[in-house]
């Protein structure tokens, strides 16, 4: 999969959009705590939707897997006091 010309600028740049779609991937979304301190940053239906589209992009190795249902529970269970149900609900949504 090609990335669309927004996501290949933001992966070009490492804007705060990728920054919060790889810190997704990899498992580090609490690095955002120490960058952010005044800020609680929940997980958006926007990070999750970028942070899809670069893993299957294949430009972020990613230390998590949204691809299986037992990974998305997995990504649910340890992320679920930053998931809005509106962000449960897309991740789910594949599986339904």
């Amino acid at each position: 999969m090609k990335l669309k010309p927004q996501d290949l600028k933001s992966f070009i740049d490492k804007d705060r959009r990728y920054k919060r779609a790889e810190a997704l991937l990899i498992g580090q979304w609490e690095s955002l705590l120490l960058s952010e301190p005044w800020d609680m940053p929940m997980i958006t239906r926007a990070d999750v939707s970028f942070a899809k589209t670069l893993s299957e992009a294949n430009v972020v190795k990613t230390d998590v897997d949204l691809s299986t249902f037992k990974g998305v529970q997995a990504f649910i269970s340890h992320n679920s006091s930053r998931l809005t149900p509106d962000v449960i609900k897309l991740l789910k949504e594949p599986f339904l």
